[in-house]
């Protein structure tokens, strides 16, 4: 039995033996606390940091944009085609339209022509103004209105088979002959001739002397050739025009009408044109039927 205490008494060491394991332990806890120094620095550095940019210059701003702009992204490529087809088309419409409208750059012979063709134009409408008028007031004054309206009536009718087409007519007017050699002459320039001459106040336009020009005339590119109300138009190309002799021939020689296309490089052609005093046109279109277009009862 006395041999047993000494045992017993080592026992108690080991036990406390083991809280020197237990605190032991607590170095490692301890070990942790280097981690969080990272954590310091690296908010030292964003301070440092944002110091830096607070005193940056303007410059490396500057810089830093560029650098952006000198390498888009896609995205930003594909954005800066759209705004340049953009602008692009814009500029184009708007230059097309200073063109069509701007005669800053016409030369002064140019202008007169165009103010020559306006006078024309002036003095015929208002000729047929006052012929109207006097008409007006024969026809309510009551003395010999029915003769008056007969009269009336068949100059109407004189006025509108001329327009149609379907009577001989002569007056003043041009004779434009149009030699085209390479057959470059296309339906475009014939519709081009055929505007100026309207626009300058042509009355009658007969080609080739069996070509009568009325309102619903076509022109079209056939397999021989050129066609207008489906006959085919053959080279030197004749066209007659009554109207103001002097309008229609300035019209014609306007830089950039007709003669200017026929002669320039692109056709290479030649154009004869006279001044006639006296006009005949004996060709004389056949009307056709509207398919559609039926008379309306006038409104009341």
């Amino acid at each position: 039995m006395p041999d047993e205490k000494p045992d017993a008494t080592p026992a108690e060491p080991d036990a406390t033996s083991a809280e020197p394991d237990s605190t032991s332990a607590e170095p490692d806890s301890t070990d942790i606390e280097p981690v969080e120094a990272p954590r310091d620095e690296l908010g030292e550095r964003e301070d440092e940091i944002g110091e830096r940019e607070e005193d940056e210059p303007a410059h490396d701003t500057l810089a830093g944009f560029l650098r952006l702009l000198f390498k888009p992204t896609r995205a930003q490529l594909a954005a800066a085609l759209v705004l340049c087809l953009v602008g692009f088309a814009v500029v184009t419409q708007v230059q097309s339209q200073q063109n069509d409208s701007d005669y800053s750059n016409a030369r002064r012979e140019d202008l007169i022509q165009l103010l020559d063709q306006l006078n024309a134009e002036t003095r015929r409408l208002e000729s047929e103004s006052a012929e109207l008028e006097r008409t007006r007031q024969e026809l309510t004054s009551g003395a010999d209105a029915q003769e008056v309206a007969r009269v009336e009536a068949q100059r109407r009718l004189d006025m509108l088979s001329i327009l149609a087409g379907t009577a001989p007519a002569e007056g003043p007017g041009i004779r434009m002959v149009i030699n085209d050699p390479e057959g470059k002459v296309t339906t475009e320039v014939l519709l081009d001739a055929i505007e100026e001459m309207r626009d300058a106040g042509g009355e009658v336009i007969e080609i080739n002397d069996e070509i009568r020009l009325v309102a619903s005339s076509w022109v079209a590119m056939g397999p021989e050739g050129l066609l207008v109300d489906d006959v085919l138009v053959t080279s030197p190309i004749t066209i007659e025009v009554i109207g103001d002799s002097h309008a229609l021939s300035e019209a014609a020689r306007f830089r950039g009408g007709l003669v200017s296309e026929i002669t320039g490089p692109r056709i290479g052609g030649t154009v004869d044109l006279v001044e006639v005093s006296n006009l005949q046109i004996q060709s004389l279109h056949t009307p056709k039927a509207n398919q559609y277009a039926q008379p309306a009862e006038r409104p009341r």
